[in-house]
């Protein structure tokens, strides 16, 4: 099909109107879309499990986390009525965990939740992160390849990780968890003294390289191939360095911040997650990037864990995670934090793209590393997105404990970039979510 005049480029359009993201979709930008359809990936985590009482308690339905039945036909406990005007876009999984860790400290869980890697004994073996693995794919055309968020923000310590990110080598990705240098680095404009590091850092680099290449002359076969990992390394940094130089010549959207809360901080929990999540849509919506993680708590002591401050609950999340017979609290902090997550995907669904929604474009990935009392297994999992990626919903799906949530992983790679064979400690994709 030929692209008439009235065939607007909507990055265009954003860049030279100088108007608020939130355009209408007009017609005028099909063509584009259909032309170059887009392909996203968010992952998500909350800290510290969910309240599971008994099949038969009275309170099953009010205070349970997991559905009830499954299939078609389930039905949603109380804290999950926020997703109902999105059932037939999201999946519940229950059973599946990463196999090697489930005899763990529930406290690690953010450390391994996207890399299905076996740190029980050494933190050596960590791996890539799923997200990691599809940002090669997914994010070549954007001006950041992935997103890295949490609140707490950086990479804390091992074992009590506050990113959810781990590259290549399963070396954490430090995250941002301020909203205003988050909208900033988006969607500001770049700063004298940036230019001056990006210049700086190739420099050095080039330095680097040449020095590491003279001493590798000299080592051993042990610590040659230390030395080979290192400069791998370097040179993914000298990769990203370029990408960034490249990148800092192009205009960014401009967006009306107005609306944004961007002094939230976690003191104040529920501005903070709200702006949080906008800024994530964001990213999404002008095409910023197409893969994104988001830790809304670290799993220790910490201002996150007073989040529950928001909905009038003055215990600390990690003290109501360890409730054993009245759930009323905890359920209603799972409740808020379902909410916030619900708000999330019903925004992204809320924005036209094409014949579609920015979520049919967007596979969201959501859960946690333990359900009871920090058990590290069965994990509470919500799908949702991904129709123009092959991924279908409507259902709760139950698996065996056998199965390794990396097997869900695999399915990602395979859908998301291309043949893979085995993500982690996979056995097999999990076909019942595509189709």
């Amino acid at each position: 099909m030929s692209k008439k005049s009235w065939h607007l480029n909507r990055r265009t359009v954003l860049k030279s109107a100088g108007v608020c993201l939130s355009l209408p979709w007009l017609e005028c930008m099909a063509v584009e879309q259909k032309d170059a359809p887009k392909q996203r990936f968010f992952g998500g985590y909350f800290a510290y499990g969910v309240p599971m009482p008994k099949d038969d308690a009275g309170d099953r339905m009010t205070h349970g986390w997991f559905p009830v039945g499954t299939g078609q036909d389930y039905r949603a406990p109380v804290m999950h009525e926020s997703f109902m005007p999105l059932r037939d876009k999201i999946t519940y999984l229950s059973g599946l965990s990463h196999p090697a860790m489930r005899s763990t400290s529930a406290h690690k869980g953010a450390d391994y939740f996207l890399t299905g890697a076996n740190i029980l004994k050494t933190y050596d073996k960590q791996s890539v992160s799923i997200d990691q693995y599809l940002a090669r794919s997914l994010g070549q055309e954007t001006r950041f390849q992935s997103l890295v968020m949490s609140s707490l923000g950086g990479i804390n310590r091992p074992y009590r990780s506050s990113t959810l990110s781990f590259d290549r080598s399963g070396r954490p990705i430090p995250a941002q968890n301020k909203p205003a240098e988050i909208f900033r680095r988006m969607f500001g404009s770049v700063t004298d003294s940036e230019k001056n590091a990006l210049a700086s850092r190739g420099s050095i680099i080039d330095e680097v390289l040449g020095e590491a290449k003279d001493l590798n002359r000299r080592l051993g076969a042990n610590d040659r191939r230390k030395m080979s990992e290192y400069l791998a390394s370097v040179r993914e940094v000298e990769r990203m360095t370029e990408r960034s130089k490249q990148w800092q010549a192009t205009p960014k959207p401009k967006v009306d911040a107005s609306r944004l809360e961007l002094a939230a901080n976690p003191a104040t929990p529920r501005e903070y997650l709200t702006v949080m999540y906008d800024l994530l849509a964001l990213a999404f919506q002008t095409d910023t990037t197409r893969v994104a993680t988001f830790q809304t708590a670290c799993e220790e002591a910490g201002p996150t864990d007073g989040f529950p401050s928001a909905i009038g609950i003055s215990n600390s999340s990690h003290n109501l995670s360890h409730e054993k017979k009245n759930y009323a609290k905890v359920a209603h902090y799972i409740t808020f934090l379902n909410e916030m997550y619900a708000n999330f995907i019903k925004k992204l669904d809320s924005i036209q793209e094409g014949n579609g929604t920015v979520l049919d474009s967007t596979l969201c990935f959501y859960g946690c590393a333990t359900s009871k009392t920090h058990k590290a297994i069965n994990y509470p999992i919500i799908l949702s997105g991904g129709k123009n990626m092959g991924f279908k919903h409507g259902s709760h799906l139950h698996y065996e404990d056998n199965v390794p949530l990396s097997n869900l992983f695999l399915t990602f790679a395979n859908q998301l970039a291309g043949p893979t064979e085995r993500f982690s400690d996979s056995t097999s994709d999990i076909t019942e979510v595509v189709g």
